[in-house]
């Protein structure tokens, strides 16, 4: 036995995995004035295993369209204005949705019968 007590080891933290995907619902983002608009894609590649059963199925996506409401310009100029105006906030909404439109291959519609992307 020891003269001094052992020393506990401290706890190894478990590691949880965080998904940083934002996931958005047609709902919510139509009643956030957005258009949405589904189109079934298939995955035309299937993985089989030795049995020749499928591995995998792939879920069909989603092809999302946002249309802003007003032109690119307008938007920029309603976003630098005053911070106490709610049209500036809206003005940066439109353009950060716009943005990650782009990131995530989205389709962007004009207005005014013009495609901004």
């Amino acid at each position: 036995m020891a003269a001094t007590p052992e020393t506990l080891r401290p706890e190894v933290p478990q590691i949880k995995e965080i998904n940083n995907e934002a996931e958005f619902p047609a709902e919510k983002l139509q009643n956030a004035g957005v258009q949405v608009q589904q189109v079934v894609k298939t995955f035309k590649a299937q993985v089989k295993d030795d049995k020749g059963q499928p591995v995998i199925q792939t879920p069909p996506t989603q092809v999302i369209t946002v249309t802003p409401p007003a032109d690119d310009t307008t938007l920029t100029t309603w976003s630098k204005g005053s911070i106490s105006s709610s049209l500036t906030w809206l003005g940066a909404f439109w353009i950060r949705v716009v943005k990650k439109a782009f990131h995530l291959g989205w389709k962007v519609e004009g207005n005014d019968q013009q495609n901004v992307s």
